[in-house]
């Protein structure tokens, strides 16, 4: 007697159609994080490119001996603002040009207005605004604190305050789309 043999049947059994499209799928996935992380690497390097030269100049023509932070500020021209300690422990800043590495100017924290208190000043004014960042900057020859917020009409506002002054320089209303 002659039997027949059949497949036994799975329920495990999946289509080679879904077993191509999951694996073609997990291929694109790595793909596509290969190239986010790439492609953020590749801004974040740009971003931060000449920090090391902007804190080598700040410490051979500055006072600064210890380097806490440097952030890039694009304002009329792209300028390095490196935040260190001399050796007195006196907390200060030293605004490098990114393009040649010259120093633009250095001041002492002591010289400029509190940060905090301008923004409660600020938030005394425009209790309805929406607070996002306050930094240093450097605009026409004179350090400035630039406020950016949100406004009671809606609008993107980058405000400029005198860093030793605190009066109010300049300010930019943008309206959002």
């Amino acid at each position: 007697m002659m039997m027949i043999r059949t497949q036994q049947s799975s329920r495990s059994t999946v289509p080679d159609w879904v077993k191509w499209t999951v694996l073609g799928s997990v291929v694109i996935g790595m793909v596509l994080i290969v190239a986010a992380y790439w492609f953020y690497t590749g801004i974040m390097a740009d971003k931060q490119e000449g920090y090391e030269a902007s804190k080598q100049a700040a410490i051979e023509e500055t006072a600064l001996i210890d380097i806490d932070s440097i952030q890039r500020y694009n304002g009329n021209e792209v300028l390095h603002i490196v935040s260190g300690r001399t050796r007195s422990g006196k907390q200060a800043y030293a605004f490098i040009g990114k393009e040649n590495n010259r120093l633009v100017t250095y001041v002492e924290k002591k010289e400029l207005v509190d940060a905090a208190s301008l923004n409660k000043a600020w938030q005394d004014n425009c209790d309805k605004c929406e607070w996002k960042d306050i930094k240093l900057g450097y605009e026409d020859e004179k350090a400035v604190w630039e406020m950016t917020y949100i406004d009671e009409q809606g609008r993107y506002v980058i405000a400029h305050y005198d860093a030793k002054s605190g009066e109010r320089y300049q300010q930019f209303a943008f309206k959002r789309s």
